[in-house]
């Protein structure tokens, strides 16, 4: 009986001598094979992080593609980068849910980017805050197709009544990967802006949130101070 391990194993120890030493001498599929080591542990995985990083185009895209396109990458892949995406949008949560001021729409997409950014349907969510810019509540008002999240201005008000908020700023994704505005978002903008203002309410921006990229309407002038 041939009690051989397989030759990957002693690579894969290989490897993460090499990142206890010295983590930032890895290459970048280097990373992801080691990653790739934890859900799928009884295969030669080089080959598979070499070709999702060649898809990808960079690691920074890593979380575009679709896992389950590429043989031996199944379900148990999938779950673990949206685990990872999960973690990586806690995180950056974790940071303006401890009164940090959301003073730029950066911020707010850096706050949104792994909860909407990479969802396959559009999805519209509110933001709301205090006098000082601080983060009060967010939450998904909307999940919707494709194209398409069905959005209330009433509950929008309503939503920002109840928590007291001073300032509201919307957001939602296009799962397209294009974060330019469109006339349907152009006008939601002007309807949700006057509706709010009857209230003493002001609408701070509308943020569209796309996977590497995102576009401020009040960058871009369509909302006035």
């Amino acid at each position: 009986m041939d009690n051989k391990k397989p030759h990957y194993q002693g690579h894969r120890q290989r490897l993460k001598k090499k990142f206890d030493e010295a983590p930032s001498v890895l290459a970048d599929y280097e990373i992801l094979e080691l990653i790739l080591g934890y859900c799928i542990p009884r295969k030669d995985v080089k080959p598979l992080a070499k070709e999702m990083l060649m898809q990808a185009g960079s690691i920074g895209n890593i979380f575009n593609i679709n896992c389950q396109q590429f043989d031996g990458a199944g379900k148990e892949t999938e779950r673990f980068f949206r685990i990872a995406a999960e973690f990586y949008n806690r995180i950056e949560n974790s940071y303006y849910e401890t009164k940090q001021s959301l003073s730029c729409p950066e911020q707010i997409y850096r706050l949104l980017k792994y909860h909407i950014g990479f969802a396959e349907n559009e999805n519209f969510a509110v933001i709301l805050l205090n006098s000082k810019g601080f983060l009060i509540d967010k939450k998904i008002m909307t999940e919707g197709v494709v194209n398409n999240a069905i959005v209330y201005p009433r509950q929008i008000a309503e939503y920002a009544l109840k928590n007291k908020a001073v300032s509201v700023v919307i957001a939602h994704n296009h799962p397209s990967g294009d974060s330019s505005p469109s006339r349907k978002d152009i006008e939601l903008t002007n309807i949700v802006a006057e509706s709010l203002s009857t209230l003493g309410i002001k609408l701070r921006d509308h943020i569209i949130v796309c996977k590497n990229e995102y576009s401020s309407l009040y960058d871009l002038g369509y909302i006035k101070d």
